[in-house]
């Protein structure tokens, strides 16, 4: 059974684990933005150098991450993913991401259920996210859990914006 926790309250090996998924997060997003696409599985990712930012939030998520609320998926002592809830004004989905061995199980949807609960929960009026366009299945899994397409607040190409309201 998948369970969901938070990662200030986490075990220290829970909290660690967090880190690990990160860096795979990054690596992994780094690389499909190199090709503009996301690699076939026989693909292997290129070793690359992560941006001073994303590093940071690997080597301390506790001060990367000290006003979010983090979430972990857990099952039998496994941490299968995470997801980063921003506070403030626009709060914002980040960091979604299941181990690539857990994927297919409902981890990515607990997580995103949990987050939106959070959310909805301390009051906000609606959360917010941003995707790559080529990642069709988080895509599909957004829509599916009521986001909807808006206008984009970032600039980059191939970034799509996605809202889910709680009125």
């Amino acid at each position: 059974m998948i369970v969901v926790e938070r990662w200030a309250d986490a075990p220290a090996h829970h909290r660690e684990r967090f880190a690990g998924l990160l860096e795979e997060y990054h690596r992994r997003t780094e690389h499909e933005k190199l090709l503009g696409r996301e690699p076939r599985p026989d693909e292997p990712a290129p070793t690359t150098t992560l941006p001073d930012r994303y590093r940071a939030e690997i080597t301390d998520p506790g001060t990367a991450f000290a006003s979010d609320e983090v979430l972990l998926a857990v099952e039998d002592d496994l941490v299968l993913g995470c997801v980063v809830l921003t506070d403030g004004p626009s709060p914002e989905l980040k960091r979604l991401w299941v181990a690539p061995d857990a994927r297919r199980r409902g981890v990515a949807a607990t997580l995103l259920e949990a987050a939106t609960t959070v959310s909805r929960q301390r009051g906000d009026v609606a959360v917010r996210l941003s995707v790559w366009r080529w990642r069709s299945a988080a895509i599909a899994l957004y829509r599916r859990s009521g986001f909807v397409a808006v206008a984009s607040w970032d600039g980059r190409p191939g970034l799509d914006c996605f809202v889910r309201s709680f009125d």
